[in-house]
């Protein structure tokens, strides 16, 4: 099993606005549909090695919609015009739209233009890396499988991204063109891992720890 772990100054208050994703208490979990979060209390610094959760859904639109009247935002950041497209990605493509969570930890929307869930739940984990060949090997030493390669042609450069299957989950693993600082600690801190029995250390800063 493959949790996130979402480090927030505020854990009451972020619970509050998890619940208007839609995600509810389950043990020492949050979940919503197959994706499982865990909150902790501490003090982030901002977007970590860890940037982005996301999920899938089987209407973006309507998603977004519902998701807007209670009062959720989109992330001015990535996707301020709403759901944009990535062509390249699966059969057929891909539209996401990123949403401001507690405390402004990214969470993703993600609706597969072929084959879209047909519930809300788990799609990925996003880490962003400055030099994905390591990343990759990392995770693939630890039992992870390459399920799909696509390197996006873009008018900035190309960026190469690697999904992998890992622990029961999905991780994205792509490089920007101009790999910016990562906060440390990050808002989304570490991935949990079931039968781990103590953290271990990645490159750039990533964590695996015991769930």
């Amino acid at each position: 099993m493959l949790v996130p772990e979402l480090t927030l100054a505020a854990p009451d208050a972020g619970a509050r606005m998890l619940e208007r994703f839609g995600f509810r208490p389950d043990a020492a979990l949050w979940r919503l549909g197959s994706q499982a979060l865990r909150v902790t209390q501490g003090e982030p610094r901002g977007h970590g090695r860890i940037d982005h959760v996301a999920l899938t859904v089987p209407d973006i639109d309507r998603a977004l919609a519902d998701l807007t009247t209670r009062g959720l935002t989109l992330d001015a950041g990535v996707t301020p015009g709403g759901p944009e497209l990535i062509p390249e990605f699966w059969t057929g493509g891909l539209r996401f739209a990123y949403l401001a969570g507690p405390e402004g930890a990214r969470i993703e929307l993600c609706q597969r233009l072929t084959g879209a869930s047909a519930e809300t739940g788990q799609d990925h984990v996003g880490i962003p890396c400055a030099d994905l060949a390591p990343m990759q090997a990392f995770f693939e030493g630890q039992g992870a499988r390459l399920v799909a390669a696509v390197d996006l042609d873009r008018p900035e450069g190309r960026i190469p991204v690697r999904f992998l299957a890992f622990q029961g989950g999905m991780v994205e693993l792509y490089q920007p063109v101009s790999p910016g600082p990562r906060a440390a600690p990050g808002l989304w801190s570490r991935l949990l891992v079931t039968g781990l029995a103590t953290p271990i250390h990645g490159p750039e800063g990533l964590v695996l720890a015991p769930l």
